[in-house]
């Protein structure tokens, strides 16, 4: 069994020191892998549900923490640490752009030497994708049409 990590990037895991603290450990822990989370918006009040608990709420207040990049926070991750992989739990690819996630995700695979796990999720918070107005009702074709045009970038 392998044992991961979760998370680096929001609320006291948005700070340096903790996150070089967190990977740090981790790694020197026996870790297998380290995680971030990506919402690149957060509402204070959202009518979808949040699925990991029971009164559907998010369990931090979502407009008073900081919520890093999972790019970056895992790329300042990979700076400390040697052995441990990183990765986006999950990256909410409908709402990026696939040509700059590809060249992203690329670049933290060779700034860890390879230690990168690509996470991709379509996301559960409505309120997030019509605030960058991108439309939810196609968002798992949307991740397949990206999924499909990184790969080629990345093969091609």
């Amino acid at each position: 069994m392998k044992i991961g990590f979760a998370f680096i990037g929001p609320g006291l895991a948005a700070d340096p020191e903790i996150i070089s603290l967190i990977a740090t450990t981790s790694e020197a822990c026996g870790f297998h892998s380290l995680w971030a989370p990506e919402h690149i918006v957060l509402l204070d009040k959202y009518a979808a549900k949040y699925p990991y608990t029971q009164d559907g709420v998010m369990p931090f207040p979502t407009m008073e923490v900081d919520f890093l990049d999972p790019f970056l926070a895992l790329t300042y991750a990979a700076a400390v640490t040697k052995t441990i992989r990183l990765g986006t739990g999950i990256c909410l690819l409908p709402e990026r752009h696939p040509v700059i996630t590809a060249k992203e995700v690329a670049s933290l695979d060779k700034l860890s030497g390879g230690r990168f796990d690509f996470g991709v999720g379509i996301g559960w918070m409505r309120e997030e994708f019509e605030a960058l107005e991108v439309p939810w009702p196609k968002r798992a074709q949307r991740t397949r049409d990206y999924l499909a045009a990184m790969n080629a970038l990345w093969t091609e």
